[in-house]
């Protein structure tokens, strides 16, 4: 049979077609990265590859995560609210019943509708109590990574509860061989590049859940790669995060070298906000100037470090002050890939595909930052307006709300690194408007000192006090009693967070040394 050219030509049409609606989706996850580790907020990190992927693409100055790991994680892959599955407050602990339930849809098995293969690579953290709680058995088609909070970046162990498990796997099987010895991130940007690779047809969707740059329960100093200038907590920290920046240029030069570039879309982000240097711990990580850390609903545990890049947007290097959850990255990007947002049983997630592309106004305009049942902190914004109740009794959590870090504003900027940098050399010249985009960027307010050190309902102004310091509650009434109202209304929908003890059961030293699925085996 012949085929005529109009037809062959609707046919190339319909294939291209096809194509543009089967993108390469690469979500990055870093791990308790602060809102000032990046260049392009602050001067004394060099991340020159994020720096210039953030350039040629989407700066997205109002992220926002959830104050702790598992529930931020628990947002992404469902759309939903934490509290909605009862996940929100506290992070899943090795060894407890603290798992998002089996049966709750996650990102990979409806992308799997659209022919998508899903791999996840590195933290998982969503429990793993039984078989029915993991990655392979939640719509990933592979998993390499770990279970729980944290890993030894040499070792790939595991502390708790005074024990020491092994906790790395391919798929089902403890792999810690394969970790042992080897530097956590080189080894899963190893992964990644190798599922890029190993592709082949339409629909990739890979999550690097990167261990970078949480702390475990030894020092900075025994878990920082090799190459560090500066033994200071600090120093630590940016090597750490220059080694994750390693990481994600990498992986831009993977989908370069394959030719996946022209058809993939780029996410990056933080799960919360960084661990500073503070009253209650020694840490490197910095938010400034944003008040709060991780564990926090004020702005620097939740307002979150994020970027987008993929030629498929109309509209690039800009800075998007788009209200943004991380909720809404499932029917963003499910959007994105052709599906229909509408089909998604999710509650929460709003698809911002449009306003991502043209740079126009997206429809999210209100956002509930969290409902933390056990440690009475909520918060909600809505527009330029944030309700604050952070009343926890807890002094961590009081010490956890204020102001820390470093600017690092007076450190001369790195351009020559970020020219020459993977990324750039990827992407092409650096884009004219970059320093805009970075003054834009970066939060220049600074608090001269809080009103007070925890909240019960406070108001601010995030638009023109982004760092939480002014509490004007008593100045507008009726804004913060609607926005408590508003807040009340998602109030019959938590589920009640829950604290569970530790199973004595899911001792490693009843599973090989690793910690694994206790349930199944022992019952």
């Amino acid at each position: 049979m012949i085929l005529r050219v109009p037809v062959v030509l609707a046919l190339f049409q319909l294939l291209r077609t096809a194509r543009c609606h089967r993108p390469t989706i690469v979500i990055i996850v870093a791990d308790d990265l602060g809102w000032n580790d990046v260049g392009f907020h602050s001067g004394d990190v060099h991340t020159p590859n994020l720096d210039s992927l953030a350039y040629h693409g989407i700066i997205l100055n109002r992220h926002y995560s959830q104050p702790l790991c598992s529930p931020s994680r628990t947002a992404l892959l469902t759309g939903d609210y934490p509290f909605r599955h009862g996940m929100q407050g506290r992070p899943c602990l090795a060894g407890h019943q603290h798992g998002l339930k089996p049966g709750v849809k996650l990102m990979p098995e409806y992308f799997s509708r659209l022919g998508y293969r899903s791999h996840l690579v590195g933290k998982w953290h969503l429990g793993y109590e039984s078989i029915d709680h993991l990655p392979t058995r939640r719509g990933f088609d592979s998993f390499f990574g770990y279970y729980n909070g944290f890993l030894g970046y040499w070792d790939g162990t595991h502390y708790a509860s005074e024990m020491v498990g092994r906790d790395f796997w391919r798929n089902e099987t403890g792999a810690w061989r394969e970790v042992y010895g080897t530097y956590l991130t080189d080894l899963l940007t190893k992964e990644a590049i190798k599922i890029i690779e190993d592709h082949h047809g339409e629909g990739l969707l890979l999550v690097i859940g990167h261990a970078a740059v949480h702390g475990t329960d030894l020092p900075l100093s025994r878990e920082a790669p090799p190459q560090v200038s500066n033994n200071t907590e600090r120093g630590y920290l940016r090597a750490m995060t220059e080694k994750l920046d390693w990481s994600v240029g990498e992986i831009v030069s993977a989908l370069g070298k394959k030719g996946d570039l022209d058809n993939s879309i780029i996410v990056f982000m933080s799960d919360n906000g960084g661990l500073p240097a503070s009253p209650a711990r020694q840490n490197g990580a910095s938010n400034w100037p944003l008040r709060g850390e991780k564990k926090s609903v004020h702005e620097g545990g939740v307002r979150t470090v994020a970027l987008a890049w993929s030629p498929l947007f109309n509209k690039s290097s800009r800075v998007s002050e788009q209200l943004f959850h991380i909720s809404d990255w499932l029917p963003t990007l499910y959007a994105a890939a052709g599906g229909s947002p509408e089909d998604l049983p999710i509650k929460d997630g709003i698809n911002q595909w449009h306003s991502l592309s043209s740079a126009e106004r997206g429809p999210r305009d209100t956002l509930v930052v969290d409902i933390n049942d056990l440690d009475n902190s909520e918060a909600i914004i809505e527009g330029r307006w944030k309700l604050v109740k952070n009343y926890a009794p807890d002094i961590k959590l009081k010490i956890a709300d204020g102001y820390y870090g470093q600017s690092g504003y007076w450190m001369p900027y790195d351009k020559e690194g970020v020219e020459g940098s993977t990324v750039n050399k990827r992407l092409g010249p650096l884009p004219a408007n970059y320093s805009e985009l970075r003054k834009i960027a970066r939060v220049e307010h600074v608090c001269s000192g809080a009103s007070n050190n925890y909240c019960n309902y406070c108001l601010f102004d995030v638009f023109h006090d982004p760092t939480e310091c002014k509490d004007l509650s008593s100045t507008y009434p009726a804004i913060a009693s609607n926005l408590k109202r508003l807040l009340d209304s998602y109030r019959p929908y938590v589920v009640p967070g829950k604290v569970v003890p530790f199973d004595e059961r899911a001792y490693p030293k009843y599973s090989e040394d690793y910690w694994a699925p206790w349930l199944n085996i022992r019952e």
